[in-house]
């Protein structure tokens, strides 16, 4: 039997990562069971992304810059964000043997690794789970920037998965969240702002803590006033890390001169919502998250 390893397909090479949307390319891949790795180059950095089917894919990330080298989940989560903020390329190889991941990795600084002697070990970062901790494995300025305190303060999500919700409370709790993020969706629309593509940024940033937010798992969906999410969430977990998700894209929207005015027409749009939907909003808890999304007194 031949031993020859088997042919690398080269699918797309050298995408510009100005026109073409990482993470849309990632998702359509995985529907279409691709097998293989994609390779993603910035400047002073590279990750490599191996799709071999499994829901969440392990990432190969080097930061030259920072002298890291890193295989694991949640690396995907950065690259997506870094490639939206840094031009570079993106290249596609379609295989079975590129969809391996190498066995195992080592996160090293390496001005700490100069001053260390030969013989010291550096300890191997342990793959983080699909389900994490609320302190997963982000780098702290990563999750500072996405996670404000506030928001760590108001709920612990593995404490909200205690007491799992019925199918009828979930259910209120999301009829209820597509109400109030179409009242968002109008007051962004307004402002001439691409509301699903900044959802979809929170929904990355906050992913770490609320899994089911996760665009990559396909979970948590909205569309034309309308949310809907799979699966196993408690409700206390969804309508906080709906409203952070909110919150995040107002804090977006409100830049500048017209931050004042923006949060009045979204405190504006949520009020409409909170008169039509008052025992929803009440019932299921978004009605007491309704003034910090807008980050202005609603009602």
């Amino acid at each position: 039997m031949s031993s020859e390893p088997r042919p690398v397909r080269t699918v797309y090479e050298n995408l510009d990562t100005s026109f073409v949307n990482l993470w849309a390319l990632l998702r359509y891949l995985s529907q279409r069971s691709f097998t293989g790795r994609v390779h993603v180059e910035l400047q002073n950095y590279s990750a490599d992304v191996f799709i071999n089917g499994s829901d969440t894919p392990l990432v190969h990330e080097i930061d030259r810059e920072a002298g890291s080298d890193v295989i694991e989940e949640a690396a995907l989560h950065r690259l997506v964000l870094r490639v939206r903020e840094s031009p570079g390329s993106i290249t596609v190889f379609e295989g079975a043997d590129e969809a391996r991941a190498p066995q195992s990795h080592k996160t090293i600084n390496q001005n700490a690794a100069d001053e260390a002697s030969e013989e010291e070990t550096v300890p191997a970062i342990s793959e983080p789970r699909l389900q994490p901790d609320p302190v997963a494995a982000t780098p702290a300025a990563m999750r500072s920037a996405s996670v404000p305190a506030t928001a760590a303060a108001a709920v612990n999500p593995a404490d909200a998965d205690v007491a799992p919700a019925t199918e009828m409370e979930l259910t209120d709790a999301v009829h209820a969240s597509g109400e109030v993020i179409a009242g968002v969706e109008s007051a962004a629309t307004s402002a001439g702002m691409d509301f699903a593509a900044l959802l979809r940024e929170w929904q990355i940033k906050l992913a770490d803590d609320y899994p089911f937010l996760d665009p990559m798992s396909g979970q948590f969906q909205y569309e034309n006033s309308t949310a809907s999410v799979s699966g196993t969430v408690a409700v206390q977990s969804y309508v906080t890390g709906v409203s952070e998700a909110l919150r995040g894209v107002v804090d977006q929207l409100a830049q500048g001169e017209r931050a004042r005015r923006t949060r009045e027409r979204v405190a504006l749009e949520l009020a409409r919502v909170a008169r039509k939907n008052h025992e929803a909003l009440a019932r299921s808890g978004f009605r007491s998250h309704l003034d910090r999304i807008a980050g202005a007194k609603v009602i």
